[in-house]
């Protein structure tokens, strides 16, 4: 009942309905009056209330008119009364299209997605990772995005525009993406993932991501977090904060790096491997129901004759994997403030979600349930 009570006080408070109901109001009167004014020309309830409604939207057709001097004052008012409330309801009505258009531009707006990815924060790779979900997209499902970060408006607008296509669709929340109340802007709670990124040009922003990461598992245990760092040694918090995957920044650099001079030839393959544009990049792809129990040596026959590919290894995605053995066993501050946080929200430190990849498996490995497979078209 209060429920009912509030939402009936929330509804009279608005402009738009306060105009919508003058309107009725006026409506209501001048069909009950002209019937009185108009008797033998304007006879029935069904006519009066159809020159009433002619006449507050001015259209006029002049099936019906007033003969008497009542009812054509009466005509006089109802017209005035038209013209003004009219206008102000398709302003009113304007406006509150024009300020949604607005708050969403300076990402002010709650969003209303499912099925979504997350973005946080920002820095120099988030547009190539946009890039590679556009390409991804443009090649599959389509995809929707929420990005949270303090870019400013005309910078945040032209990322969306660049990269807006009809398979991508890029949405924008300004704010502190380690606030609750933020990533609920973007509505978290039905995402399928996100991606926590720190901006290397701030520094000890790898903490921020920490809290987030933490803010999010504390709030969705199940949710899939990414989170990319820029420091080696950070690696081990975002463990405890029970990140899904982790990615350091200088990782991949420093391989590639070191390759080039000792392994000519094994960065030119990876970078081919990885490059979303080549035809030959890894992809993973799902094993057919009827190879359930065959073995490795199968299931690779079957992707090399079937869809001219090599299949170099498998995965899965494990639920409830072991995660006590990342705690250290000194615990600093922080660790106790993970722990802390992790057990009032009624989560247990042993149980984590995670891909496992086994690369070039023996021959006689059986396929289960629930395994994909890793391929090189």
């Amino acid at each position: 009942m209060d429920t009912l009570k509030t939402k009936i006080t929330q509804l009279s408070e608005n402009p738009t309905f306060r105009i919508f109901f003058i309107m009725l109001f006026v409506w209501a009167v001048g069909s009950f009056s002209i019937i009185i004014f108009e008797s033998g020309n304007i006879d029935t309830i069904g006519d009066a209330i159809w020159w009433t409604i002619v006449t507050i939207t001015t259209v006029g057709y002049g099936d019906f008119f007033p003969l008497s001097l009542p009812g054509r004052i009466l005509a006089v008012i109802i017209m005035f009364f038209g013209i003004g409330l009219i206008s102000v309801l398709t302003g009113s009505i304007s406006s509150i299209f024009t300020t949604k258009k607005i708050m969403e531009g300076r990402g002010l707006e709650n969003l209303k997605l499912k099925n979504h990815i997350v973005i946080c924060g920002w820095n120099s790779n988030v547009e190539k990772v946009l890039s590679n979900i556009a390409k991804l997209s443009s090649e599959g499902e389509d995809v929707k995005i929420a990005m949270i970060n303090d870019m400013g408006e005309d910078q945040m607008n032209g990322i969306i525009a660049r990269f807006k296509s009809d398979t991508l669709k890029i949405h924008f929340v300004r704010g502190d993406h380690a606030l609750e109340a933020i990533l609920n802007k973007a509505c978290i709670e039905h995402a399928k993932s996100a991606i926590i990124i720190s901006d290397d040009t701030v520094e000890n922003d790898d903490d921020k991501t920490i809290l987030t990461v933490l803010t999010i598992k504390n709030k969705l245990p199940n949710l899939k977090v990414v989170a990319h760092v820029s420091q080696q040694d950070k690696l081990p918090y975002l463990k405890r904060a029970k990140a899904d995957e982790v990615i350091v920044n200088d990782t991949y650099e420093s391989f590639m790096a070191a390759t080039h001079v000792l392994e000519p030839g094994v960065p030119q393959a990876v970078n081919q491997l990885l490059d979303l544009h080549s035809a030959h990049r890894f992809k993973s792809m799902a094993i057919p129901d009827s190879y359930i129990g065959k073995t490795f040596s199968d299931i690779t026959t079957y992707f090399k004759d079937n869809q001219n590919s090599l299949c170099i290894g498998l995965f899965i995605e494990n639920e409830n994997v072991g995660f006590g053995d990342f705690l250290s066993s000194e615990s600093d501050a922080l660790d106790a403030f993970i722990e802390r946080k992790l057990k009032e929200a009624g989560h247990s430190l042993s149980e984590e979600n995670k891909v496992d990849v086994f690369l070039n498996p023996d021959n006689n490995h059986i396929i289960q349930r629930g395994q994909g497979a890793i391929v090189i078209p």
